[in-house]
């Protein structure tokens, strides 16, 4: 368990136990800031008091009713000091866990179905843009980053929304959604073990209620599994599901190229927002007049919805303009082996899965 500390003296990160309880944070807390007197916390967005004087110090971290793994909490020092009862570390059981809720991402993305490891037979676009190949969109990424829009949150003053842009690494989905719920982490090989671990337990589910099941996943778990552990394998919607919940947080997804939105793990009382290119994941955050990533706001209250997201679609419409969509289904790509001119990715499908040609390059006619 980690977690991310914003204090007077500066950012520290703290690692603790999965079995850690609220004794063991405030001492963590303690040991990196020097607080001598008592502690405030806050977390969230906008920022809510977290009153740890009112838990227990024996009580878990995995049961305070707002989840402190991979949070970001503002701490500063107050006149009472929160209380001194002796911390008390229970080993005996681990982390709590229950049965995997039902929520579902809605209005799922075409394209991010289709780019969804894994697909029998294999998902050209996969190799195309996979480890060694390129994308006009990878290029627009990095042209933009440095240059990337801001929009102004109406009803929000002083707060502008902007694009944080993503390594061009095929993990850019796992990055952008470590960014936003898990920032000044890195926890990118622990993502993929969390959606590993999360589809081989949904086997030990009754079989109504297993949701990652063969037909869903493509291939088999063990077989999706192995591949999601390859840092070289693309994340898409089953992944972005399950690290929703994980986070317990809602991620919206919008689309570039037509300002769709996929809602994952809807109403949970906290979100976030990466955005999707077509072949490439972004992140949103807030910022103030500065514009500075070390003060980014990633994860939001629900309340706010409306003028947050709001502004994303803004920011995603003046992306569009700036042509950084990538929409698979009318890209004109070539066929490396046999020359072939193919339009998008059914034709790309259909063409390998007859010839078995799975190298494509862009195509521009001259």
């Amino acid at each position: 368990m980690r977690v991310r500390i914003r204090a007077p003296n500066g950012v520290h990160t703290i690692t603790l136990e999965d079995v850690a309880n609220v004794g063991n944070l405030i001492d963590a807390i303690r040991e990196k800031t020097s607080i001598k007197g008592g502690i405030a916390v806050k977390h969230g967005f906008p920022p809510k008091p977290l009153d740890l004087n009112s838990y227990s110090r024996g009580m878990l971290l995995i049961d305070l009713p707002v989840t402190v793994n991979g949070e970001q909490l503002i701490v500063s020092e107050t006149e009472s000091p929160l209380s001194t009862e002796p911390s008390v570390v229970k080993t005996s059981i681990g982390p709590s866990s229950g049965p995997l809720s039902n929520s579902q991402g809605t209005l799922l993305n075409q394209h991010e179905r289709d780019l969804s490891f894994p697909s029998d037979p294999p998902n050209p676009f996969k190799g195309w843009f996979g480890p060694g190949g390129s994308s006009s969109d990878s290029k627009a990424a990095k042209t933009f980053k440095g240059q990337e829009p801001i929009v102004q949150v109406e009803g929000m003053p002083g707060w502008s929304c902007t694009m944080r842009v993503m390594e061009d690494d095929n993990s850019c989905m796992f990055r952008a959604v470590n960014y936003v719920c898990a920032r000044g982490l890195d926890m990118m090989s622990e993502l993929r073990g969390v959606v590993a671990s999360v589809i081989q337990a949904d086997a030990d589910l009754p079989e109504t209620e297993q949701r990652f099941t063969h037909v869903v996943l493509g291939t088999s778990r063990d077989k999706y599994c192995e591949k999601i552990a390859d840092p070289n394998i693309w994340g898409g919607y089953i992944d972005l599901t399950i690290l929703s919940e994980y986070f317990a947080t809602t991620i919206y997804s919008i689309s570039v190229d037509d300002g769709s939105v996929v809602t994952y793990n809807e109403g949970q009382p906290t979100f976030a927002i990466v955005i999707y290119s077509g072949i490439h994941y972004d992140c949103v955050a807030l910022t103030q007049v500065t514009n500075d990533p070390d003060d980014d706001t990633t994860v939001f209250d629900k309340v706010n919805t409306t003028m947050i997201l709001g502004a994303a679609e803004k920011l995603c419409r003046i992306l569009k303009s700036r042509n950084y969509a990538t929409n698979l289904s009318k890209f004109s790509i070539k066929c490396v082996d046999c020359g072939t001119l193919l339009t998008g990715t059914r034709q790309a499908q259909e063409h390998g899965a007859t010839t078995g040609h799975y190298n494509f390059t862009e195509y521009t006619a001259t």
